[in-house]
Protein backbone atom coordinates (compact mmCIF):
# COMPACT_ATOMS: atom_id res chain seq x y z
CA UNK A 1 0.00 0.00 0.00
CA UNK A 2 1.68 3.25 -0.92
CA UNK A 3 1.56 6.30 1.15
CA UNK A 4 0.46 9.69 -0.45
CA UNK A 5 2.11 13.29 0.48
CA UNK A 6 1.70 17.08 -0.31
CA UNK A 7 4.13 19.45 0.25
CA UNK A 8 4.60 23.34 -0.73
CA UNK A 9 7.65 24.57 -1.41
CA UNK A 10 9.18 28.21 -1.54
CA UNK A 11 11.17 27.43 -4.69
CA UNK A 12 10.57 27.17 -7.87
CA UNK A 13 9.55 24.29 -9.56
CA UNK A 14 12.65 23.43 -11.29
CA UNK A 15 14.36 23.28 -8.23
CA UNK A 16 11.97 20.67 -6.52
CA UNK A 17 12.31 18.67 -9.70
CA UNK A 18 15.49 18.48 -9.62
CA UNK A 19 15.87 17.39 -5.99
CA UNK A 20 13.57 15.12 -6.11
CA UNK A 21 15.57 13.45 -9.30
CA UNK A 22 18.88 13.49 -7.12
CA UNK A 23 17.42 12.28 -4.15
CA UNK A 24 16.33 9.12 -6.30
CA UNK A 25 19.29 8.66 -7.49
CA UNK A 26 21.14 8.70 -4.00
CA UNK A 27 18.95 6.35 -3.24
CA UNK A 28 20.26 3.91 -6.07
CA UNK A 29 16.58 3.97 -7.66
CA UNK A 30 16.60 3.00 -11.82
CA UNK A 31 14.31 6.14 -13.62
CA UNK A 32 11.52 5.30 -15.65
CA UNK A 33 10.03 8.70 -16.41
CA UNK A 34 11.39 12.35 -16.44
CA UNK A 35 9.63 15.53 -17.59
CA UNK A 36 9.94 19.31 -16.45
CA UNK A 37 7.61 20.29 -18.41
CA UNK A 38 4.57 18.16 -16.85
CA UNK A 39 6.65 17.80 -13.45
CA UNK A 40 6.38 13.87 -13.44
CA UNK A 41 9.13 11.56 -12.29
CA UNK A 42 8.59 7.79 -11.58
CA UNK A 43 11.15 5.46 -10.65
CA UNK A 44 11.93 2.26 -8.94
CA UNK A 45 13.44 1.37 -5.79
CA UNK A 46 14.90 -1.99 -4.93
CA UNK A 47 13.84 -3.49 -1.55
CA UNK A 48 15.10 -6.86 0.07
CA UNK A 49 18.41 -7.00 -1.15
CA UNK A 50 17.19 -6.41 -5.15
CA UNK A 51 14.05 -8.85 -5.24
CA UNK A 52 11.30 -6.65 -4.63
CA UNK A 53 10.89 -3.51 -6.74
CA UNK A 54 8.57 -0.62 -5.82
CA UNK A 55 7.67 2.53 -7.87
CA UNK A 56 7.86 6.01 -6.45
CA UNK A 57 5.97 8.84 -7.89
CA UNK A 58 6.70 12.15 -7.95
CA UNK A 59 4.62 15.26 -9.22
CA UNK A 60 5.44 18.85 -9.30
CA UNK A 61 3.19 21.38 -9.54
CA UNK A 62 4.08 24.94 -10.87
CA UNK A 63 2.62 28.47 -9.15
CA UNK A 64 5.30 31.15 -10.86
CA UNK A 65 8.05 31.06 -7.43
CA UNK A 66 6.64 28.72 -5.50
CA UNK A 67 5.43 24.80 -6.20
CA UNK A 68 3.32 22.07 -4.39
CA UNK A 69 4.98 18.06 -4.37
CA UNK A 70 2.75 15.18 -4.10
CA UNK A 71 5.19 12.27 -3.64
CA UNK A 72 3.47 8.93 -3.53
CA UNK A 73 6.31 6.51 -2.28
CA UNK A 74 5.58 2.59 -0.92
CA UNK A 75 5.97 3.17 2.93
CA UNK A 76 6.50 5.94 5.68
CA UNK A 77 9.81 5.33 5.96
CA UNK A 78 10.74 5.75 2.34
CA UNK A 79 8.42 8.78 2.07
CA UNK A 80 10.07 10.47 4.94
CA UNK A 81 13.43 9.70 3.83
CA UNK A 82 12.74 11.11 0.32
CA UNK A 83 11.24 14.14 1.85
CA UNK A 84 14.33 14.87 4.42
CA UNK A 85 16.66 14.46 1.22
CA UNK A 86 14.22 16.92 -1.10
CA UNK A 87 14.27 19.60 1.52
CA UNK A 88 18.44 19.16 2.55
CA UNK A 89 18.94 19.93 -1.09
CA UNK A 90 16.40 22.60 -1.51
CA UNK A 91 18.15 24.89 1.63
CA UNK A 92 21.89 23.67 1.31
CA UNK A 93 22.40 24.05 -2.42
CA UNK A 94 25.06 22.55 -4.41
CA UNK A 95 27.66 22.12 -1.21
CA UNK A 96 25.11 19.16 -0.63
CA UNK A 97 24.29 18.19 -3.71
CA UNK A 98 28.10 17.76 -4.57
CA UNK A 99 29.28 15.81 -1.48
CA UNK A 100 26.46 13.06 -2.07
CA UNK A 101 27.52 13.49 -5.82
CA UNK A 102 31.44 12.56 -4.67
CA UNK A 103 30.02 10.24 -2.26
CA UNK A 104 28.60 7.51 -4.92
CA UNK A 105 31.49 8.09 -7.03
CA UNK A 106 33.47 6.74 -4.51
CA UNK A 107 31.08 3.53 -4.26
CA UNK A 108 31.69 2.98 -7.33
CA UNK A 109 35.30 3.33 -7.11
CA UNK A 110 35.38 1.07 -4.02
CA UNK A 111 33.18 -1.37 -6.07
CA UNK A 112 35.65 -1.53 -9.21
CA UNK A 113 38.49 -2.16 -7.19
CA UNK A 114 36.81 -5.21 -5.06
CA UNK A 115 35.79 -6.39 -8.60
CA UNK A 116 39.55 -6.20 -10.00
CA UNK A 117 41.02 -8.10 -7.00
CA UNK A 118 38.22 -10.78 -7.31
CA UNK A 119 39.36 -10.97 -11.29
CA UNK A 120 42.92 -10.95 -10.29
CA UNK A 121 41.78 -14.20 -8.04
CA UNK A 122 39.84 -15.68 -11.18
CA UNK A 123 43.06 -14.98 -13.72
CA UNK A 124 45.36 -16.87 -11.14
CA UNK A 125 42.74 -20.13 -10.88
CA UNK A 126 42.64 -20.03 -14.80
CA UNK A 127 46.16 -20.13 -14.34
CA UNK A 128 46.43 -22.80 -12.11
CA UNK A 129 44.08 -25.33 -13.87
CA UNK A 130 44.31 -24.57 -17.93
CA UNK A 131 40.88 -24.91 -19.35
CA UNK A 132 38.93 -23.42 -16.79
CA UNK A 133 36.64 -20.33 -17.82
CA UNK A 134 35.67 -17.41 -15.93
CA UNK A 135 32.25 -15.88 -15.30
CA UNK A 136 33.62 -13.25 -14.04
CA UNK A 137 32.76 -9.72 -16.01
CA UNK A 138 33.72 -6.29 -15.06
CA UNK A 139 31.33 -3.84 -14.00
CA UNK A 140 30.58 -0.57 -16.10
CA UNK A 141 32.75 2.37 -16.27
CA UNK A 142 32.11 6.00 -17.07
CA UNK A 143 33.25 6.84 -20.72
CA UNK A 144 36.27 9.88 -21.13
CA UNK A 145 32.95 12.58 -21.49
CA UNK A 146 30.95 11.67 -18.07
CA UNK A 147 27.91 11.62 -19.64
CA UNK A 148 27.17 7.31 -19.44
CA UNK A 149 28.53 4.33 -17.90
CA UNK A 150 29.77 1.48 -20.97
CA UNK A 151 31.27 -2.06 -20.15
CA UNK A 152 34.95 -2.50 -20.24
CA UNK A 153 36.92 -5.62 -21.18
CA UNK A 154 39.87 -4.60 -22.78
CA UNK A 155 42.47 -6.08 -20.58
CA UNK A 156 45.00 -3.63 -21.37
CA UNK A 157 43.27 -1.09 -19.54
CA UNK A 158 43.53 -0.18 -15.88
CA UNK A 159 40.63 -0.88 -14.17
CA UNK A 160 41.85 -0.79 -10.53
CA UNK A 161 41.50 2.71 -10.47
CA UNK A 162 38.76 5.36 -11.84
CA UNK A 163 40.01 8.94 -10.69
CA UNK A 164 37.16 11.07 -9.57
CA UNK A 165 36.28 14.60 -11.11
CA UNK A 166 36.93 17.86 -9.99
CA UNK A 167 33.50 18.73 -10.29
CA UNK A 168 31.59 14.95 -10.18
CA UNK A 169 27.99 14.50 -11.46
CA UNK A 170 25.49 12.74 -9.85
CA UNK A 171 25.19 9.38 -11.43
CA UNK A 172 21.87 8.29 -12.29
CA UNK A 173 20.61 4.92 -13.64
CA UNK A 174 17.73 5.14 -16.59
CA UNK A 175 15.07 2.39 -17.46
CA UNK A 176 17.62 1.32 -19.74
CA UNK A 177 20.19 -0.07 -16.78
CA UNK A 178 22.71 2.90 -17.63
CA UNK A 179 24.34 4.93 -15.65
CA UNK A 180 24.54 9.27 -16.87
CA UNK A 181 25.93 11.89 -15.23
CA UNK A 182 24.46 14.91 -14.83
CA UNK A 183 25.70 17.58 -13.74
CA UNK A 184 24.92 20.15 -10.58
CA UNK A 185 23.83 23.56 -11.64
CA UNK A 186 24.76 26.09 -9.13
CA UNK A 187 22.36 28.25 -10.06
CA UNK A 188 19.42 25.98 -9.39
CA UNK A 189 21.19 24.78 -6.07
CA UNK A 190 21.76 28.07 -4.82
CA UNK A 191 22.50 28.12 -1.14
CA UNK A 192 19.16 29.42 0.09
CA UNK A 193 19.84 28.51 4.02
CA UNK A 194 19.97 32.28 4.95
CA UNK A 195 16.20 32.37 4.18
CA UNK A 196 15.01 28.72 4.29
CA UNK A 197 15.17 26.19 6.98
CA UNK A 198 13.87 22.67 6.74
CA UNK A 199 11.07 21.71 9.58
CA UNK A 200 12.61 19.04 12.00
CA UNK A 201 8.61 17.21 12.58
CA UNK A 202 8.03 16.47 9.33
CA UNK A 203 10.63 17.60 6.65
CA UNK A 204 8.90 20.53 5.25
CA UNK A 205 11.11 23.28 3.83
CA UNK A 206 9.79 26.86 5.60
CA UNK A 207 11.10 30.50 5.50
CA UNK A 208 13.60 31.53 8.19
CA UNK A 209 11.50 33.12 11.19
CA UNK A 210 8.21 31.87 10.86
CA UNK A 211 6.61 31.09 14.12
CA UNK A 212 4.62 27.87 12.69
CA UNK A 213 5.80 25.51 10.06
CA UNK A 214 2.81 25.27 7.36
CA UNK A 215 2.94 21.69 6.99
CA UNK A 216 2.39 20.01 10.46
CA UNK A 217 1.96 23.41 12.31
CA UNK A 218 4.64 22.60 15.07
CA UNK A 219 6.42 25.67 16.76
CA UNK A 220 9.75 26.63 15.09
CA UNK A 221 10.94 29.74 17.10
CA UNK A 222 10.87 30.65 21.01
CA UNK A 223 8.24 33.21 20.82
CA UNK A 224 5.50 31.06 19.30
CA UNK A 225 6.03 28.81 22.10
CA UNK A 226 6.46 31.10 25.18
CA UNK A 227 2.47 31.20 25.23
CA UNK A 228 2.35 27.91 26.22
CA UNK A 229 4.78 27.74 28.37
CA UNK A 230 3.50 30.84 30.51
CA UNK A 231 0.22 29.09 30.95
CA UNK A 232 1.90 25.50 31.90
CA UNK A 233 3.74 27.63 34.50
CA UNK A 234 1.34 29.28 35.96
CA UNK A 235 -1.37 26.68 35.89
CA UNK A 236 1.20 24.25 37.58
CA UNK A 237 1.82 26.95 40.19
CA UNK A 238 -1.50 27.75 41.11
CA UNK A 239 -1.97 24.33 41.30
CA UNK A 240 1.07 24.13 43.84
CA UNK A 241 0.06 26.89 45.84
CA UNK A 242 -4.11 25.25 46.04
CA UNK A 243 -2.71 22.10 47.49
CA UNK A 244 -0.46 23.31 50.00
CA UNK A 245 -3.46 25.45 51.56
CA UNK A 246 -5.78 22.61 51.82
CA UNK A 247 -2.18 20.56 53.10
CA UNK A 248 -2.03 23.18 55.63
CA UNK A 249 -5.80 22.71 56.76
CA UNK A 250 -5.60 19.14 56.84
CA UNK A 251 -2.98 19.01 59.22
CA UNK A 252 -5.00 21.56 61.73
CA UNK A 253 -7.75 19.60 61.68
CA UNK A 254 -6.00 17.05 64.19
CA UNK A 255 -5.67 19.88 66.20
CA UNK A 256 -9.39 21.41 66.42
CA UNK A 257 -10.36 17.41 67.75
CA UNK A 258 -7.50 16.38 70.24
CA UNK A 259 -5.92 19.34 71.79
CA UNK A 260 -8.29 22.33 71.36
CA UNK A 261 -11.71 20.35 73.42
CA UNK A 262 -9.12 19.61 76.43
CA UNK A 263 -7.88 23.36 76.53
CA UNK A 264 -11.13 24.39 77.67
CA UNK A 265 -13.03 22.64 80.89
CA UNK A 266 -10.03 20.47 81.28
CA UNK A 267 -8.45 19.28 84.98
CA UNK A 268 -6.24 21.65 85.52
CA UNK A 269 -3.72 19.21 87.60
CA UNK A 270 -3.63 17.01 84.74
CA UNK A 271 -0.93 17.26 82.43
CA UNK A 272 -0.70 17.93 78.76
CA UNK A 273 -0.05 14.16 77.50
CA UNK A 274 -3.01 13.23 80.51
CA UNK A 275 -5.30 15.48 78.65
CA UNK A 276 -4.31 14.43 75.20
CA UNK A 277 -5.17 11.05 76.54
CA UNK A 278 -8.75 11.57 77.91
CA UNK A 279 -9.39 13.41 74.34
CA UNK A 280 -7.90 10.44 72.08
CA UNK A 281 -11.28 8.58 71.66
CA UNK A 282 -11.31 6.10 68.96
CA UNK A 283 -13.45 8.23 67.13
CA UNK A 284 -12.01 11.40 67.21
CA UNK A 285 -8.74 9.47 66.29
CA UNK A 286 -10.48 8.03 62.96
CA UNK A 287 -11.33 11.41 61.94
CA UNK A 288 -8.18 13.01 62.48
CA UNK A 289 -6.45 10.20 60.73
CA UNK A 290 -9.00 10.33 57.78
CA UNK A 291 -9.72 13.73 57.54
CA UNK A 292 -6.62 15.23 58.66
CA UNK A 293 -3.29 13.07 58.88
CA UNK A 294 -3.64 11.17 55.85
CA UNK A 295 -5.15 14.54 53.17
CA UNK A 296 -2.48 16.64 54.63
CA UNK A 297 0.36 14.16 53.45
CA UNK A 298 -1.42 13.56 49.68
CA UNK A 299 -2.22 17.26 49.30
CA UNK A 300 1.15 18.32 50.74
CA UNK A 301 3.28 15.95 48.18
CA UNK A 302 1.14 16.80 45.32
CA UNK A 303 1.89 20.75 46.01
CA UNK A 304 5.58 19.86 46.25
CA UNK A 305 5.26 17.78 42.67
CA UNK A 306 3.73 21.02 41.34
CA UNK A 307 6.10 23.59 42.60
CA UNK A 308 8.72 20.95 40.98
CA UNK A 309 6.73 20.87 37.81
CA UNK A 310 6.24 24.57 37.64
CA UNK A 311 10.06 24.99 38.68
CA UNK A 312 10.78 23.03 35.37
CA UNK A 313 9.08 25.19 32.74
CA UNK A 314 10.75 27.86 34.69
CA UNK A 315 13.76 27.16 34.35
CA UNK A 316 14.27 26.56 30.69
CA UNK A 317 15.02 29.04 28.52
CA UNK A 318 12.46 30.21 26.26
CA UNK A 319 11.04 31.93 28.80
CA UNK A 320 12.43 35.28 29.53
CA UNK A 321 10.61 35.34 32.84
CA UNK A 322 9.09 33.33 35.68
CA UNK A 323 5.74 33.29 35.70
CA UNK A 324 4.14 31.86 38.67
CA UNK A 325 7.71 31.68 40.63
CA UNK A 326 6.35 33.31 44.08
CA UNK A 327 3.27 30.84 43.91
CA UNK A 328 5.33 27.64 43.39
CA UNK A 329 7.95 28.66 45.84
CA UNK A 330 5.35 29.22 48.65
CA UNK A 331 3.14 26.17 47.57
CA UNK A 332 6.23 24.11 48.05
CA UNK A 333 7.05 25.02 51.66
CA UNK A 334 3.07 24.94 52.83
CA UNK A 335 3.14 20.95 51.29
CA UNK A 336 6.80 20.07 52.98
CA UNK A 337 5.42 21.88 56.58
CA UNK A 338 1.89 19.87 56.56
CA UNK A 339 3.75 16.74 55.81
CA UNK A 340 6.24 17.74 58.92
CA UNK A 341 3.45 18.55 60.69
CA UNK A 342 1.53 15.35 59.70
CA UNK A 343 4.33 12.97 60.73
CA UNK A 344 4.75 14.95 64.53
CA UNK A 345 0.49 14.17 64.72
CA UNK A 346 1.63 10.10 64.49
CA UNK A 347 4.94 10.54 66.55
CA UNK A 348 2.58 12.63 69.45
CA UNK A 349 -0.73 9.99 69.17
CA UNK A 350 1.99 6.98 69.43
CA UNK A 351 3.56 8.42 72.56
CA UNK A 352 0.58 8.80 73.93
CA UNK A 353 -0.50 5.54 73.39
CA UNK A 354 2.67 4.07 74.80
CA UNK A 355 2.78 6.35 77.99
CA UNK A 356 -0.49 4.85 78.50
Amino acid sequence: MSIKEKRPFPVPAEVVMRSALFTLANLNAKLQVYNEETGVIVATVSKWMGMQKEEVVVKVRRFEQTSILELEAPDPEKLRQLLNQISAYITDGAGRVQADATIQWVDITRQRENAARRQQLVDRARAILPGATSSETLPAVVDDQGNAIVPVDDEDQDVTHMPIPDNPGVLVKNYQDKVIELKVDPLVFADRTPYLETCQACAATVLRGSKYCGSCGRPLTLEAVQPELRNAANTAARSSLRAGLIAITAAMIPFLLLVLPQAFGADATLSFLEKLDQSMTPIRLALSALVGILPAVAFGYWAISQSQQAAWYQNLNALFDDPGRASATAGRILGWIAVYMSVAWVLLILVVLLVK
